[in-house]
């Protein structure tokens, strides 16, 4: 079974570095949760973005995930439970 590996070009890393010093946007592209998590898209779409209680906010092109709302999925993931919401 062939895997796809996660490169990190340099302006990745550039931007790994100024996020890690002046902080995290408090919503993600699916571009910049990939460099936060460090997982190859398509592993994160596979494993976690196409579940239905995934904090993800589409827009006719593209989306966003809430930060915050992200962390507490993979939280809720993490134990085997289904994430509800920020309320």
């Amino acid at each position: 079974m062939a895997t796809s590996t996660f490169k990190l070009t340099p302006e990745d890393i550039e931007e790994i570095k100024l996020n890690n010093e002046i902080g995290w946007p408090a919503s993600l592209t699916v571009k910049q949760l990939e460099l936060y998590e460090r997982k190859n898209v398509a592993t994160l779409r596979k494993y976690l973005l196409n579940r239905e209680d995934a904090p993800f906010i589409s827009f006719e092109r593209g989306g966003i995930i809430p930060l915050r709302a992200w962390e507490k999925f993979k939280a809720c993931v993490a134990v085997g439970k289904t994430y509800e919401g920020e309320i």
